[in-house]
């Protein structure tokens, strides 16, 4: 490889790393500032409600509590999956790469990430129901590593059919330090 090539592959990875950070702040704002979107997690309770009365519960909603019998599950903020959905967006707005060939796959990977977290809290609550000592377990331990998992998968999915086009866009970086005459 040249050493066009390989300043152009370090100013591809510098314009991701420093995207990618330039996109954590209001991330850390709205962790710092405890800032919630309350109508995501009726929303997602409804949803999970209506999921698990499908699959034999009888449940109901009170604003983002789910109640199942005398037992009530909060759909938090956290349960959302905001932060899974935040980060995955994020990845793949840092990537310099067209943006016209995110837009597709950002779609439907956001759309998986959010189905994927609808399943995680149908089958937390449904199993923990059933079995309450399994919630720790379930909640903390297996979808916590599950959910880390899937993200990566998708990322590394998106990756693969990608990289014949990474470094064709600039972002911040790339475009300080663009392609120089020679």
């Amino acid at each position: 490889m040249d050493r066009r090539g390989k300043r152009e592959i370090i100013i591809s990875l510098l314009d991701f790393v420093v995207t990618l950070n330039l996109l954590s702040l209001p991330f850390y704002l709205i962790l710092h500032f405890k800032l919630e979107w309350r109508y995501l997690k009726i929303v997602e309770a409804f949803l999970v409600s209506k999921i698990l009365r499908i699959i034999g519960l009888n449940s109901s909603t009170i604003e983002n509590l789910i109640v199942i019998g005398d037992r009530f599950y909060e759909v938090s903020w956290d349960s959302t999956g905001w932060k899974s959905l935040y980060v995955f967006f994020s990845l793949v707005v840092s990537l310099p790469v067209s943006f016209r060939k995110k837009i597709k796959p950002l779609a439907v990977c956001l759309t998986l990430i959010f189905i994927f977290n609808l399943a995680r809290l149908v089958i937390t609550i449904y199993l923990s129901y059933l079995y309450p000592q399994s919630f720790d377990f379930l909640h903390l331990g297996l979808w916590r590593w599950g959910s880390l998992m899937f993200l990566l998968l998708l990322w590394f999915i998106f990756l693969y059919f990608q990289k014949n086009n990474i470094g064709e866009a600039k972002n911040v970086v790339g475009l300080m330090y663009g392609r120089r005459k020679s």
